[in-house]
């Protein structure tokens, strides 16, 4: 990104500040300072820092800035590639950046998953990236895919309990409700908060239930 979509950028997200609530201006403080950090180091670590943290914004963001905070992480991280072309975190990120914000900026979600899948070719055992594939697997209805890909996931690391609750949506989905249950209670016996077990628990008595 040249010195006219910098400026482009800031003009635009100068924009987004206008008319926020009190919460919203402390977020957007806080982006804004690290952008303004990035810009003057100019160094890969700020470009990181600044568009993880515009990534996150967007994450949680429900309103039209959305777009806005997604153009901030896309800009940064490829910021960041100019300096480390081999940065297998920046290529992550940027390219779950794109798929993610694909309907809202009118990217075209191959082009994120191109660098997810560069990825993967040099580090298998990526997890953000194996995720990130397995997402877009389930919007795109390639559930098998999502499937191998969230298991995958388990085997690299049985620490993330999230890929049963991952697991068993895509089963139900798929009408595979037995399975989708097994995952589930795969989840329900790993979690240790006492309010989510209870909430698994009864969608799992739910679910049996229609299956009588």
């Amino acid at each position: 990104m040249g010195e006219k979509e910098d400026a482009d950028f800031t003009t635009q997200f100068a924009g987004a500040m206008k008319g926020l609530t009190a919460d919203q201006k402390t977020l957007y403080g806080r982006l804004e300072d690290g952008l303004k950090k990035a810009q003057a180091d100019n160094t890969e670590a700020a470009w990181m820092a600044s568009a993880g943290d515009f990534l996150k914004g967007a994450r949680l963001a429900q309103n039209d800035r959305k777009g806005v905070l997604y153009q901030g992480a896309i800009n940064g991280f490829q910021k960041a590639l100019v300096f480390n072309p081999n940065s297998l975190s920046a290529k992550t990120n940027l390219g779950t950046s794109i798929v993610e914000s694909s309907s809202i900026l009118g990217n075209q979600p191959m082009k994120g998953i191109t660098l997810l899948r560069e990825v993967i070719a040099k580090d298998s055992n990526n997890i953000e990236a194996n995720l990130q594939l397995g997402l877009f697997s389930v919007t795109s209805q390639q559930f098998n895919k999502a499937i191998e890909r969230f298991q995958r996931i388990l085997r690299i690391d049985s620490t993330h309990i999230d890929m049963y609750v991952y697991l068993g949506d895509t089963y139900l989905t798929m009408g595979e409700k037995q399975k989708a249950i097994e995952s589930y209670e795969n989840y329900k016996v790993r979690v240790k908060d006492t309010l989510i077990t209870r909430n698994i628990d009864e969608y799992i008595k739910k679910l049996k239930q229609q299956q009588n």
